[in-house]
């Protein structure tokens, strides 16, 4: 079933990137449509604190920015679609959008579709059960051992998060560590985090409701409740068509581009940015 045929804009994906576009379109008066898979935010749900975001002098929660982004929503009257596309077609009208069970047709495709999280393939046995990927799929824990594979700034503010009530390990397969020095400075200070260097898990076991990790270092067998890999991300582009991408009708805003440089200021300025250029590109037409 074709839905929507004759809309305007389409955006794929409701963290800040893809909110300030869209809020942006509405000053405007284009109303895009905002398809999300999972719930707003993007990655702003797993943030301990944002502190370099301007308006928060003493930095925000993750999950406290989302409400206003809902709120923000709410107040500009955007309505979010909370369905999975699926695949992205160009055609000969502009792009064909489809989810499971519907397709929508538009002239212009923002994507602000974010990262997909590395995963080694020794963990695929236990995703979604004992590993994860990020933060809030643990939900409330308290008294639990949780091991993070990583050494940058998500694996260092997941420690931060998790360590008030949990005890923390952090494996690093190298001895660098990408984190900031500000988040170095406060995980090396914390009695509930361990860190070790040059560590790299060579086989994981499920052994009675544990993880057994192994390392290659023999003597070093670390059991733990849960694992948070934490090792980096790639662009969330796979259900794209080639001849879409290559559209220039189709946009990118965010993290889906920004590679190491996945800032929520940058984001919400790319959304920014990119509505202002539709709105001219429109307006030209």
């Amino acid at each position: 079933m074709i839905n929507n045929s004759n809309r305007t804009v389409i955006i794929i994906g409701a963290g800040p990137a893809g909110i300030a576009c869209a809020t942006q379109l509405k000053r405007y008066n284009i109303d895009p449509l905002i398809f999300e898979k999972e719930s707003i935010g993007g990655l702003i749900k797993n943030a301990n604190l944002i502190e370099n975001y301007p308006g928060f002098p003493n930095g925000i929660d993750g999950n406290e920015f989302i409400k206003l982004l809902d709120e923000q929503l709410v107040n500009n009257d955007i309505k979010i679609i909370f369905e999975e596309i699926m695949s992205i077609e160009q055609t000969v009208c502009g792009f064909n959008v489809k989810s499971k069970n519907s397709a929508y047709c538009s002239d212009y495709v923002v994507l602000a579709t974010g990262t997909k999280p590395i995963i080694p393939e020794i963990f695929d046995k236990y995703i979604g059960n004992k590993i994860f990927t990020e933060i809030y799929q643990l939900g409330k824990i308290s008294d639990k051992t949780v091991a993070i594979i990583g050494a940058g700034d998500c694996a260092f503010d997941y420690a931060m998060n998790l360590c008030s009530e949990n005890k923390v390990i952090i494996l690093n397969r190298s001895a660098r560590i990408k984190a900031l020095p500000i988040l170095q400075n406060r995980v090396f200070e914390q009695q509930n985090i361990q860190y070790f260097s040059n560590t790299v898990v060579t086989e994981v076991e499920s052994v009675d409701e544990e993880l057994v990790l192994s390392t290659n270092n023999t003597a070093n067998i670390i059991r733990v409740d849960y694992l948070l890999i934490a090792v980096g991300r790639l662009p969330n582009l796979d259900f794209v068509g080639r001849q879409a991408l290559n559209n220039p009708n189709l946009f990118q805003i965010g993290d889906v581009k920004n590679g190491l440089f996945r800032q929520t200021s940058i984001a919400i300025g790319d959304g920014i940015n990119m509505a202002m250029k539709i709105n001219s590109s429109l307006s030209k037409e």
